[in-house]
């Protein structure tokens, strides 16, 4: 019985001493210890064996830095190194203009948004430039500038927006329903909003000749029916005067345009006028004493030859009317010139008087103001006799007043003493 208490006390002994060797064993640094993760004596690093997060102990590049796979030195390599090694295409060491944060090239649809280098969005596959109005499933566009295009990007969409969406208005330049024009101001084919020109529509356009436009049918009130206010006594845009009468005759037509000044010159003159030009100053000489208030260049001789002709030289736009120096009607405007009959005979000179005899111009011109043919005093350049020139005649109200039908006495010497008409040229 004396052996059986001491065989406990040494199996006693025995378990502790293996305690303490086994204690000893698990804090001893050794090969099995690199990977749990636990930089341990002996170790410089240990990211542990699970490379999930894309960190771990390896002797492989990761992209990440990390520890070897003895735990003794980091893996030489990793994106942000400044160092370019495979697979990285590039390593500024942080995110540049032409490198991604990952190392990679930047490249709008990568789906790595850089900002650095413009980039506002980059959506990878799904960017996008087609419209899209769910402003809440905006894909980035093609450029990585910006989303795609949808209502409420602050452009129009002509193609898919009208002006129910806030970003298209008139005045933006782009037609979008319900407009029928938008030329972002008013001209002479669209109103300032939107709509096509129209005289009564209350929308006053300048750009459109509108003097005004009340939008009524009231033909007497502060603004006519064809939305002009000429008449009403007030000189406005537009207007050369305004006598506020509906004398149509008088010094304001009812179009409110000046009349202009013809008449037959006192002075005779043989064919060698000095062409058109030397004709215009004789008859600017003239127009001094038919209104001295208008300089010499406001008058042009009626006369044509191969240089030009009153169709070519004179304001065929001019629709007030042409007026004798006592204020007698001779037509209303080029066109009225032109028809083939005067309503009444050009046979005042500058003065006032009747012209000497012959009562004959030079003119070589058709009724319709262009050149009637080749005799024309050699450009009006010659008195010789011959070539000849055609002339008019000055009692005539027919088309003879121009191109007198007397083939005995049309064409006529150029020796000769006729007279020249004189139209006011200018207001």
């Amino acid at each position: 019985m004396c052996w059986a208490p001491v065989e406990p006390s040494t199996t006693t002994d025995s378990t502790t001493d293996t305690t303490t060797e086994t204690s000893t064993e698990t804090s001893t640094t050794g090969p099995g210890l690199c990977g749990n993760a636990v930089v341990d004596p002996g170790e410089t690093c240990d990211d542990g064996e699970d490379c999930g997060d894309g960190v771990c102990n390896s002797d492989e590049y990761t992209g990440e830095k990390h520890c070897n796979a003895t735990c003794n030195g980091l893996y030489p390599g990793w994106c942000g190194d400044h160092s370019v090694q495979a697979p990285e295409a590039c390593d500024d060491g942080e995110e540049t203009p032409t490198c991604n944060a990952d190392c990679t090239s930047v490249e709008c649809g990568d789906g790595i948004l850089n900002p650095s280098a413009g980039e506002t969005c980059d959506d990878g596959v799904d960017n996008s430039d087609a419209y899209d109005d769910t402003p809440d499933q905006l894909a980035c566009n093609t450029a990585c500038t910006g989303t795609a295009p949808h209502c409420g990007d602050g452009v129009c969409q002509e193609s898919h927006e009208d002006t129910t969406c806030a970003d298209c208005t008139c005045g933006d330049g782009i037609v979008s329903a319900p407009e029928t024009c938008d030329d972002a101001m008013a001209t002479p084919t669209c109103d300032a909003d939107c709509t096509p020109v129209e005289c009564g529509d209350g929308h006053h356009n300048p750009a459109a000749g509108e003097s005004c436009d009340d939008g009524n049918t009231i033909d007497d009130d502060a603004c006519r029916n064809d939305c002009t206010t000429c008449g009403n006594g007030i000189l406005q845009a537009g207007e050369e005067c305004d006598d506020g009468n509906v004398i149509d005759e008088d010094a304001c037509s009812n179009e409110c345009i000046k009349p202009r000044l013809v008449f037959v010159t006192g002075a005779k003159f043989d064919g060698n006028l000095g062409g058109l030009t030397g004709a215009d100053m004789k008859c600017g000489t003239a127009g001094m004493a038919a209104d001295p208030n208008l300089p010499a260049a406001a008058w042009r001789a009626w006369l044509s030859d191969d240089t030009g002709s009153p169709s070519t030289r004179f304001d065929t736009a001019f629709s007030g009317w042409y007026l004798l120096v006592d204020g007698t009607p001779i037509a209303k405007g080029w066109s009225d010139l032109t028809d083939g009959t005067l309503a009444a005979a050009i046979n005042l000179t500058e003065n006032g008087a009747a012209p000497g005899l012959p009562k004959n111009t030079w003119s070589n011109t058709t009724a319709a103001g262009a050149t009637a043919s080749t005799e024309h005093c050699d450009n009006w350049t010659t008195t010789e006799f011959d070539p000849k020139g055609r002339i008019g005649d000055a009692t005539a109200t027919n088309t003879n007043w121009t191109d007198l039908n007397d083939a005995d006495n049309n064409p006529f010497t150029c020796s000769a003493g006729l007279h020249l008409y004189c139209f006011q040229h200018t207001p």
